[in-house]
């Protein structure tokens, strides 16, 4: 299981279509981390959720809590020299060593995953009540 892709450069608007491919085949986080010499960035898209998972962003409480912890992991890694732009349909953190940019990588992968399940559960209990 590959819970995200390195390449090299600053992000683009061109992504890796494979690991896309990959992502939505998954039902996985589409998360890339993009190497420089020390630096990367790391860019998050929900794309593989927003069509499989859209009764779920329709909800503002949802939308909130995806940028909330987003916001969470990216502290945990921030310095002085690092920024970031987290929404949650799209997000990148800039400037993170390329080892903590790995390690942020897989936090905001878990946090998907955690999220998305811990909602659809939220869904289960309470379609399951009736």
């Amino acid at each position: 299981m590959k819970k995200y892709f390195i390449t090299t450069g600053r992000p683009s608007l061109v992504v890796p279509k494979a690991h896309l491919e990959y992502c939505d085949e998954n039902k996985q986080p589409f998360i890339i981390v993009w190497a420089r010499i020390k630096k990367a960035d790391i860019t998050w898209l929900n794309e593989p959720y927003q069509r499989s998972h859209r009764w779920l962003f329709a909800y503002d409480d949802f939308r909130q809590d995806i940028e909330n912890r987003a916001e969470k992991i990216y502290l945990k890694y921030a310095t002085n020299k690092t920024a970031r732009a987290i929404t949650y349909s799209f997000m990148t953190l800039y400037d993170l060593s390329i080892e903590d940019a790995k390690r942020a990588a897989e936090d905001l992968y878990d946090m998907t995953i955690s999220i998305i399940r811990e909602y659809e559960d939220k869904k289960a209990a309470i379609e399951g009540g009736f």
